[in-house]
């Protein structure tokens, strides 16, 4: 029997065509309003232990331009009129079969962009308290982060940071006396992933940091707000002056890579330092390119992302005497092979066993000041995330950028039982 006090109908975003290109959120995306699940409809006579939820917030998040595509990838495809994939904070409402969850529960799950859903009890992850996150060695702040945070710095953006920087980048340790600082290069530094790495890097492992961004807002916050990086560069001074005096399309990546190249010796120069140990990269394209003729031997490159070439379509051939403006392009191929140098790509999945861990690390430094929490970008109301997503591609977010679905109502009484 369906609690009188829940919605009869959600709302439901369904994946409608596969972008080739630029997401249009009216088309790619499609908005419905469907039933609300009920236990009922779930039951298959086995009891196997299931949670019915109520979606809170929503992450946006890069990786969802290449659920959206055919692309083989580490996780399948979002299937066409499949429920859109994304990662999510969700209350529980009601518990079927034998487990540890509770109703009231706050739980992180990797499910879809819908309401309301059941979904088995063994996929969810309950969120810990602070107490349990800091191991009770340490007091607890009057002030906290709100609720939001499990989805930034304690959710999969700051372990994307976490496990990128030390496990693929692996800093030098901080305890290793009379050994000069290790110069650490972040593309989209100003992201929600870029700003942990940097303040990891800087605030833990005590490195030099260049952070590489797009905008003087984003400069400032890095060098003079967060105090992260000790120099960084303004790569859309590059695009902006490219667009404005360039008019053949075959040397623009020739142009903004010889561009590129000139600001990153001046950054290198301003703090006194002639290459790179560790690159994390979220581009790809002509930065990523130019850092690898900077690096050190024996320098790792751990590669996160490459937002510029999300939107490509990858349905067009490439001519063999063009380079694409978006690929990585390995120009310097023979320089990493005489440096000794590492590039490996990752995903945060790889390392999922750790997560409890690296989440108490992470909370730790939050606590010490070590990493500095920052507002999420909260946009209202699951029928705005596909707007949303196309921001986040257009760079018209400011910060991680979450969609808030609903309020709580596990406050309210009698709002469902154990069922």
């Amino acid at each position: 029997m369906a609690n009188p006090l829940l919605p009869t109908r959600q709302k439901v975003v369904r994946l409608a065509h596969r972008p080739t290109t630029d997401i249009d959120p009216s088309y790619h995306l499609h908005l419905s309003y469907e039933p609300v699940p009920t236990f009922r409809e779930e039951n298959d006579g086995k009891q196997k232990p299931m949670v019915l939820v109520h979606r809170l917030y929503l992450s946006l998040d890069p990786a969802m331009r290449g659920w959206m595509s055919s692309a083989r990838s580490y996780l399948p495809p979002v299937q066409i009129n499949d429920v859109m994939r994304g990662a999510t904070l969700s209350e529980v409402l009601a518990v079927r079969g034998t487990t540890r969850l509770k109703v009231g529960d706050v739980v992180s799950e990797f499910a879809g962009w819908q309401e309301f859903a059941i979904v088995s009890a063994i996929s969810v992850r309950r969120i810990e308290s602070w107490q349990e996150l800091l191991n009770n060695h340490q007091p607890i702040p009057r002030e906290l982060p709100p609720l939001t945070v499990h989805l930034s710095i304690l959710g999969t953006t700051g372990l994307t940071a976490y496990f990128g920087f030390i496990r693929v980048g692996c800093p030098r340790s901080p305890s290793i006396k009379g050994k000069r600082p290790e110069v650490v290069l972040v593309t989209a530094a100003a992201g929600a992933v870029g700003t942990v790495v940097c303040q990891i890097a800087k605030n833990v492992y005590g490195c030099k940091v260049i952070g590489v961004c797009g905008s003087d807002a984003k400069c400032k916050l890095l060098q003079n707000d967060l105090k992260c990086c000790d120099t960084v560069i303004n790569y859309r001074e590059i695009e902006d002056e490219v667009n404005r005096s360039i008019s053949a399309p075959a040397d623009i990546f020739t142009v903004k890579s010889t561009m590129f190249q000139n600001k990153l010796r001046k950054a290198l120069k301003e703090i006194n330092e002639r290459g790179l140990d560790i690159v994390f990269d979220n581009v790809g394209s002509y930065q990523l390119n130019e850092c690898l003729s900077r690096l050190n031997p024996f320098a790792r490159v751990a590669i996160c992302g490459a937002i510029s070439g999300y939107n490509n379509d990858l349905s067009k051939k490439q001519s063999d005497n063009t380079i694409s403006s978006t690929a990585i392009y390995m120009k310097y191929g023979m320089s990493i092979i005489s440096l000794r140098a590492k590039i490996q790509g990752f995903i945060v999945l790889d390392y999922i066993k750790e997560w409890s861990k690296a989440k108490k690390d992470l909370a730790r430094w939050i606590v010490e000041g070590k990493i500095r929490y920052q507002q999420e970008d909260v946009r209202n109301g699951l029928e705005n995330a596909p707007s949303a997503l196309l921001d986040l591609f257009k760079g018209r977010n400011h910060g991680k950028l979450v969609v808030k679905i609903g309020e709580r109502l596990v406050d309210k009484e009698n709002v469902v039982s154990k069922l």
